[in-house]
């Protein structure tokens, strides 16, 4: 399976700010997203994140590793910045010379200092968004063997894990970026994610921990958690919303409040078209074919004529199917001869 990748162009500055801060916050994994258990019996172990103390090794005098480091990364993020800003114009060789550059300013560091950690992270990272998945998974094994706290180690291996098939495995890391570091909606977005992706396979492999409800409620309890921690970003927000097509059990109603609150908190235009799009098929889910169609009769944007017709063809097999409208009927307005009448009572009053 392969997660979503829309944050992948996060400056590693920021993700690298945990590592160099040198204190990470360890947190109780919140009980929302804690892993389900059944009867209330005591999950099995090793679907806890238990604290280790991380091995010893020998001290070192990171003062010039750690400036060498920051100019590599500062070097690193004005190569990206420009490529992305170059449009149509971008060398690719040019760009791929420069990474070559890149990674033997890493190899180098690293050989000579072999055990330094934040050089490991960023060298990981960097081989990651270049699709060198496989290669930069092993320098983030490497940190984590020399540190198990570092919340972004935790969530880079979920990744890797993920993508290579191994649900089980991720499920364990990103728990424990939770608990490194609780306050990251980025964490609860990848548990999400993994558990919508990777539902049949904890099904099929942890029958005993695992029911579809469970699934459900960890899945959604763990959207919302991104979402309500980073109440700004929309992308959190979305996927929430998205999640109620995920659910065995259709929770149409809360789902149609989400995405009605939700166009409220848009820009107006194709942003808030495609709110009504999904309030049109969770109208059709309820049975309210005229108001589902009175909704998509809103969009108007070209960009979604796609998005448009394929909610269209859902509410008309519906209709074809002889389901009953349950629309909510028109509120009809006063007769003229009625409001004049009222008018006239409040006069003589």
């Amino acid at each position: 399976m392969t997660l979503p990748r829309f944050f992948s162009t996060f400056a590693l500055t920021f993700l690298l700010a945990g590592v160099f801060s040198g204190c990470v916050t360890r947190a109780e994994l919140p009980p929302a997203i804690a892993a389900p258990k059944e009867a209330d019996a005591p999950p099995p172990a090793q679907f806890v994140p238990v604290p280790v103390k991380p091995k010893q090794h020998p001290q070192l005098d990171t003062e010039k590793a750690d400036r060498e480091l920051r100019e590599i990364v500062a070097a690193q993020n004005t190569i990206f910045a420009e490529a992305e800003a170059a449009g149509a114009s971008f060398d690719r060789d040019s760009f791929r010379s420069k990474l070559q550059q890149l990674t033997h300013r890493y190899d180098q560091l690293l050989r000579l200092n072999p055990n330094y950690v934040p050089g490991c992270v960023a060298y990981g990272l960097l081989l990651d968004k270049i699709g060198m998945s496989r290669e930069g998974a092993a320098f983030m094994y490497k940190a984590n063997e020399l540190d198990d706290k570092i919340p972004v180690v935790k969530n880079q291996l979920g990744n890797f894990c993920a993508e290579e098939g191994r649900p089980l495995e991720a499920y364990i890391f990103y728990n424990a970026a939770i608990a490194l570091n609780a306050q990251e909606p980025l964490y609860y977005y990848q548990l999400g994610t993994l558990l919508a992706e990777a539902r049949d396979i904890f099904l099929k492999e942890q029958p005993e921990m695992w029911s579809r409800s469970t699934i459900d409620r960890s899945m959604q309890a763990a959207f919302l958690q991104a979402t309500e921690l980073a109440p700004g970003d929309w992308r959190y927000a979305y996927r929430y919303g998205l999640s109620f097509y995920d659910l065995q059990t259709g929770e149409w109603e809360a789902a149609l409040q989400f995405w009605e609150v939700f166009e409220t908190k848009l820009k107006p235009g194709i942003e808030q078209q495609v709110c009504r799009i999904h309030q049109a098929k969770v109208l059709g889910q309820l049975r309210r074919l005229k108001d589902a169609q009175t909704k998509l009769d809103t969009v108007t944007a070209n960009e979604l004529l796609t998005q448009k017709m394929s909610a269209v063809l859902e509410i008309d097999a519906l209709r074809k199917k002889g389901v009953a409208d349950q629309s909510e009927p028109a509120k009809e307005e006063p007769k003229k001869d009625e409001v004049q009448t009222d008018a006239s009572a409040n006069a003589k009053e």
